[in-house]
């Protein structure tokens, strides 16, 4: 698989776990931003494995800005490479995390625990999924 992958492979699953120890120390806001985070990476992963490597610099390049942080937009790059579609479950589990947002970096104080888990469920659906892909 593509080596410029790795490092965005390597941060979801950390960043995931990191999430999970802020959830159990009901750090909820946090908790959700950081698995949101670890959506956009893996998300970023799985573009990189599925481009070709001619074309991966400009990939890269293009992570940059709000748009980067976008599912929607990240999603529609992976389909423009090929990827296929993804299961139901998945889907399911994309439009609840779409709700997440760089903006929670500046959100004070704390979510509601069962919206935290909720999240932090479907981005394991998600990670769990593409972490098969890869």
């Amino acid at each position: 698989h593509a080596h410029e992958a790795r490092p965005f492979y390597q941060s979801a699953k950390q960043r995931f776990e990191d999430a999970g120890f802020l959830l159990e120390a009901e750090r909820t806001t946090a908790a959700i931003y950081l698995a949101g985070y670890s959506v956009e990476c893996m998300l970023k992963a799985l573009i990189l494995s599925i481009t070709p490597e001619r074309e991966r610099a400009g990939t890269l390049s293009s992570f940059r800005g709000a748009k980067a942080h976008d599912y929607d937009w990240l999603k529609a790059r992976y389909f423009e490479r090929g990827g296929p579609d993804f299961p139901s479950a998945v889907s399911k589990s994309f439009a609840l995390v779409n709700t997440w947002t760089t903006d929670l970096r500046y959100k004070a104080g704390t979510s509601k625990r069962g919206e935290a888990e909720a999240f932090l469920r479907a981005a394991q659906e998600i990670i769990v999924w593409a972490d098969g892909r890869l």
